[in-house]
């Protein structure tokens, strides 16, 4: 993958983990990169780190790998009938390093277990700060943004439009390459690194289920690009050794 999206941050990065080194002492831990992430796991870290903070996340459960064309990547699921927990994390394809662009999270909740929405919502608040948009779909539930710029500092208001860039569309392009854009591909594409959260209510307080889906949609476009254009040269040339190979068999009358 072009690391030229990265670049800038990651040097940036470097040096602040440098800086730190000088003042606090070889035997202090670097900090954690300031981009955001949802538990501890970000767009652009590396397949082996985010596994091993995944499975943080619980010490009984372990991390499980999902190996799919589509859906190449890793994931958690806490079995709790009552209050199940399942985290799902994305990767790039080759010729690619294997890298995050995707994080999602879900849990759902039976009556009497619940978890009331100003308690989710300051979570989120006291992690990402307020939120950049806002849409109540009525009976489709609540929807909320968080929407970061290319460095992950938050955006205090965003674009409306950026309401309609999602992660989980993308999905399936990661392995073939970005659609043809339109004006409003073309912004969620070029610039949406984002955190989005659904909720589907019990009733006015209580959560039934939520989701929180972390994405940097730049980077997986220039990942699916590369993607995209190795699997073309490599039909391109299997086609001619295919032609190759034909042209070897020539019939006599």
């Amino acid at each position: 993958m072009s690391r030229s999206y990265l670049d800038p941050l990651r040097r940036g990065i470097a040096l602040g983990v440098l800086g730190f080194s000088l003042i606090a002492g070889a035997e202090d831990p670097a900090p954690t990169p300031r981009t955001p992430d949802l538990l501890g796991i970000y767009p652009g870290m590396s397949n082996l780190e985010a596994r091993a903070q995944l499975q943080k996340h619980s010490s009984t459960v372990f991390v499980q790998t999902n190996s799919s064309q589509a859906r190449l990547g890793f994931g958690m699921t806490i079995p709790d009938p009552r209050n199940r927990d399942q985290v799902s994390v994305y990767l790039t394809h080759p010729p690619n390093e294997p890298t995050v662009w995707m994080i999602q999270r879900a849990q759902t909740f039976d009556p009497g277990v619940s978890m009331l929405k100003d308690n989710l919502l300051a979570a989120l608040r006291q992690k990402y700060g307020t939120e950049s948009l806002y849409s109540d779909h009525g009976g489709g539930g609540l929807y909320y943004y968080w929407v970061f710029d290319k460095e992950g500092h938050r955006l205090a208001s965003a674009d409306p439009r950026y309401m309609n860039c999602s992660g989980n569309d993308f999905v399936a392009n990661i392995s073939r390459g970005p659609e043809k854009l339109n004006e409003e591909l073309g912004l969620c594409y070029g610039s949406f690194l984002g955190l989005t959260l659904y909720i589907n209510m019990w009733d006015a307080q209580m959560v039934r289920a939520y989701s929180v889906e972390l994405v940097n949609l730049p980077y997986a476009v220039e990942a699916a690009t590369l993607t995209m254009t190795a699997k073309s040269a490599a039909d391109q040339a299997a086609r001619a050794a295919e032609i190759e190979k034909s042209n070897q068999n020539k019939p006599s009358f």
